[in-house]
C-alpha cells in the first residue's frame, strides 16, 4: 500500500510540473500520449506506473529555449555532440530526464531512459521506452498518412511499430533535406536486427 501511496504522490508531482511548463497545447498532446501508453502497457504486459510516469515526464522540458537546452545540458554534464548543437532541440528529452531526476527525485532508470530517449530512440531500448517513444508517435492527435498503419502495428509489437516509425522518420528527413540522428539510425539496424 506504501508503495501505491508512493507512486500516486509521484505521479501527482509530475502532473503538475508539466502542468505550470507546457503550454496548453503541449500539455493536451502529453495527456494523450500517457492515455496512449497506458493502452500499449495493458496491450503488452508493461508495468504501468513507469510507463505512466515517464509519458507524463516525457516532454516536460520541451518548452525551453535553444539557449536553455545548452546552458543546463553543460551544466548538467549532458552529452551535446553536433547534432544537438545544430538543432538543440534534441536535448529536450535528456533535460527532461535529468530535470526528472533532480526535482522529482525519480531513480528509476527505466522510467528516465524513456524520457531521455524518446526523441531518437537508443540501440537496446527497453519496453518502456519503446511504448513511450511509440505512443508518442501515434496518439490520438497525430494525422500524418501512416499513422494508421502504424498504430495497428503498436498493437501487435512495439520493436516492430518503433522501426517503422523510424523509417517514416528517415525518409521524412530525406524529403525535408536534413540529417537523420545517427543514433535514431543506430536504433533502426539494432531494432530491424531483432526481427
Amino acid at each position: 500500500m506504501a508503495d501505491r501511496k508512493t507512486n500516486d504522490a509521484t505521479l501527482r508531482e509530475a502532473g503538475e510540473l508539466i502542468h505550470t511548463r507546457l503550454s496548453d497545447k503541449r500539455y493536451a498532446h502529453t495527456l494523450r500520449v500517457v492515455e496512449t501508453v497506458e493502452r500499449l502497457a495493458a496491450l503488452h504486459g508493461l508495468d504501468e506506473y513507469r510507463t505512466r510516469l515517464a509519458a507524463l515526464l516525457h516532454d516536460a522540458a520541451r518548452e525551453m529555449g535553444a539557449e536553455e537546452f545548452l546552458r543546463l545540458a553543460e551544466e548538467w554534464n549532458l552529452p551535446v555532440g553536433e547534432p544537438e548543437r545544430k538543432s538543440p532541440m534534441l536535448l529536450h528529452g535528456p533535460v527532461a530526464a535529468e530535470m526528472a531526476r533532480r526535482e522529482l527525485s525519480i531513480e528509476d532508470g527505466e522510467v528516465l531512459e524513456a524520457i531521455r530517449v524518446h526523441t531518437t530512440g537508443a540501440p537496446e531500448m527497453g519496453l518502456v521506452a519503446l511504448a513511450v517513444y511509440v505512443a508518442d508517435a501515434i496518439e490520438p492527435g497525430r494525422a500524418y498518412p501512416s499513422v494508421g498503419h502504424l498504430r495497428k502495428l503498436a498493437e501487435e509489437d512495439l520493436q516492430d511499430a518503433a522501426a517503422e516509425a523510424l523509417r517514416r522518420d528517415v525518409a521524412h528527413d530525406e524529403e525535408r533535406g536534413r540529417e537523420t540522428h545517427p543514433v535514431s539510425r543506430e536504433t533502426l539496424r539494432w531494432l530491424e536486427s531483432q526481427s
